[in-house]
């Protein structure tokens, strides 16, 4: 089937494998996909973050820590299931297709010869099906991951050079989890302040105006309590917007005592006395 379909262990890498780390070995539950994500994206990786969850299996391939595929064992992300969703095929159409696919010849394929969709829409479809594998592995209920370093999807792979930190944002974005978010944005009273050139925050996202002048505003430090009531959004939307930017390392929070404009906070060693506060009564 073209598209989203795990391939063989067998198919595995074409260059030199480096050491599988231990299989399904980190907690994916709760929010911990996306922090796997950037950390694998901030590091250029190339390989295979492979998600167990439910009797599922699914993997999203990453070439120098952009994601290029994905794939899963479950039938509801075949492409052909994706289109019916998305009300671009028919339930008819769809038999149809499936019932032409032979050896060698993939399900996308089949939909472009017998008129179904055009090239330019299969390239689109595959686009929208690698991004819904991915974006359903950011609120895993429960789940288990690994990487698998240098492996790529073999012959199924049509790489695809998709944004990761775009990813990151629109998959936080359709989280409902709150708890890693404000975890890490708990202590309020820190500064915050923009980590990167902002051109390369504005490279990275399709942006809003909102979120535009949130990057501009964080030029210069600024208290998480004030970024959050000066907002001017959904608060749980500003909340995982900033937490994606944390992620990427895009912004950082500066120390504790630390004053908005980056000077630290000294507090003056007195000399009193009990018969001097005494003496203020």
């Amino acid at each position: 089937m073209f598209g989203g379909t795990i391939p063989p262990a067998e198919r595995r890498t074409k260059g030199p494998q480096g050491p599988r780390e231990a299989a399904l070995s980190h907690d994916c539950q709760d929010g911990g996909f996306p922090l796997l994500l950037a950390r694998h994206y901030k590091e250029r990786a190339t390989g295979a973050l492979e998600v167990g969850a439910g009797g599922v299996r699914k993997k999203v391939f990453l070439q120098d820590g952009r994601v290029v595929f994905a794939g899963s064992t479950d039938r509801n992300d075949r492409l052909g299931e994706m289109l019916i969703r998305r009300g671009i095929l028919s339930v008819p159409d769809f038999y149809a297709a499936s019932n032409s696919v032979t050896p060698g010849k993939r399900f996308g394929t089949v939909l472009v010869e017998r008129g179904l969709i055009t090239p330019e829409q299969l390239v689109w479809s595959v686009k929208e099906q690698v991004k819904d594998i991915v974006f359903s592995l950011f609120s895993l209920p429960d789940g288990d991951c690994a990487f698998i370093q240098g492996e790529d999807a073999g012959e199924e792979m049509i790489t695809l050079n998709l944004r990761t930190p775009e990813l990151l944002r629109l998959g936080v974005l359709k989280m409902d989890h709150t708890v890693r978010p404000l975890q890490a944005f708990r202590e309020t009273s820190r500064a915050v302040v923009l980590a990167v050139p902002e051109e390369e925050v504005l490279d990275a996202f399709d942006l809003g105006q909102s979120e535009r002048a949130l990057i501009l505003a964080l030029l210069t430090p600024k208290p998480v309590a004030d970024v959050f009531r000066e907002g001017g959004r959904s608060q749980f939307a500003l909340l995982k917007f900033l937490w994606v930017l944390l992620l990427l390392d895009m912004i950082r929070l500066e120390p504790e005592g630390q004053s908005p404009d980056g000077a630290s906070v000294d507090v003056p060693e007195l000399d009193v006395t009990l018969e001097d506060l005494a003496d203020l009564g």
